[in-house]
């Protein structure tokens, strides 16, 4: 009961800093665009800001994880989100909302990179795919709900008002649950020496990049294109949108499962298939297959991270995974912080949504290319 409690805190966790704190901007695009004036290049670079403080909080991590530990990290990163959601709950303009985004994105690092070595450390590394899998299910559920929050709360402020008392409530469990870690902390310094020692890690990392920038095109737009271009209504938009959330909520273990049973190149084999086809139905617009793609899309979405994610806790430590899944952070970052300002510009000069989603499928057919190519056989010469 006392292990279960404790993976109930890391999901709710991952809720607050990855839903609330990044993907709610995507849900409430629209409503805070329009509410300051802003064209959709501006807009995507906001959603952009977020994602350069998720960068730098990577980044940041990589240099203090040593010193700080698993759970002090996963504690700062809570707080910092809740703090920029009571900032954005409040945000009088602009440059609050943007500041605000930075700080989310910044501190919801924390909390990612060091969950699934604690929920590896609850449910045992034999059980690890499936431990990643229920921390991403945070996520999933987050994004649905917040989806929710938009389609029944008419003031986008008011939406953020209410994560702010959940992240507070989600601090509160996170503090009373998680209170020891059997690994050790380590030197400090950022260092790509441990990711180096998980194999592939130069593929991995290219793999990655490519899929944060399509999937950051694909959760920054496509709430905008079912409004907009497909003709759905606000709150239609909102409800589709949030199947995204229910795809990432049963995803997480689903994948996870599947990762443990098949294999990790052959589960994300899988994953991009799915992330390439429903990104290219979603940007058709069509009142069911872009719904149910949406579904397909989460599920996807999850099974990617999980698969990556579990390639490199297999190979190190709970504390070396840390300092290494920060260093893969940032190159992940790197990508989600060029999708929604590539994905904005391109929305003002075609005056559609829907080149960024069939850009979003492209960059998820690299990904799929790139895994399968490295699913071949090396070939040894004697």
């Amino acid at each position: 009961m006392k292990k279960l409690v404790a993976l109930s805190a890391l999901v709710i966790a991952t809720a607050v800093s990855q839903s609330f704190g990044r993907f709610t901007y995507s849900v409430l695009y629209i409503e805070i665009r329009d509410d300051f004036g802003l064209s959709n290049t501006v807009s995507g670079g906001i959603g952009s800001i977020n994602l350069v403080g998720y960068l730098i909080g990577s980044l940041a991590v990589a240099l203090t994880i040593g010193r700080l530990g698993l759970i002090k990290t996963v504690k700062c990163g809570v707080a910092g989100v809740v703090i920029g959601l009571i900032l954005l709950s409040w945000a009088p303009n602009g440059l609050t909302a943007v500041l605000a985004l930075f700080l989310t994105g910044f501190a919801a690092a924390g909390v990612w990179i060091t969950t699934p070595a604690l929920a590896t450390n609850i449910l045992g590394p034999d059980r690890r795919g499936l431990a990643i899998g229920w921390v991403t299910t945070g996520v999933g559920l987050g994004f649905f709900a917040a989806c929710i929050f938009d389609a029944v709360i008419t003031d986008w402020r008011a939406v953020y008002s209410l994560e702010a008392m959940i992240g507070i409530a989600a601090f509160g469990l996170l503090a009373l649950t998680i209170t020891s870690s059997p690994d050790a902390p380590i030197s400090s310094g950022l260092s790509p020496n441990n990711l180096r020692q998980v194999p592939g890690w130069l593929s991995l990392c290219m793999i990655y990049g490519l899929f944060a920038i399509g999937v950051s095109l694909a959760m920054t737009f496509s709430a905008a294109l079912l409004e907009e271009d497909a003709g759905f209504k606000e709150r239609s938009a909102s409800l589709m949108f949030a199947l995204i959330g229910l795809g990432l909520a049963l995803g997480g273990p689903t994948m996870g499962w599947l990762s443990d049973r098949i294999g990790r190149n052959s589960a994300q084999l899988v994953s991009f298939a799915f992330l390439t086809i429903s990104c290219a139905l979603i940007a058709t617009g069509h009142p069911v297959a872009a719904p149910i793609s949406t579904l397909l899309f989460g599920a996807a979405f999850t099974g990617v991270v999980v698969n990556v994610t579990a390639q490199v806790s297999g190979h190190l430590s709970a504390e070396a995974f840390g300092a290494a899944y920060a260093v893969l952070t940032i190159v992940f970052g790197a990508g989600l912080a060029i999708g929604p300002q590539l994905g904005g510009i391109i929305a003002d000069s075609s005056g559609s949504f829907r080149p960024s989603l069939v850009l979003a499928s492209c960059f998820a057919a690299a990904g799929l290319l790139l895994t399968f190519l490295d699913r071949k056989p090396k070939i040894t010469v004697v």
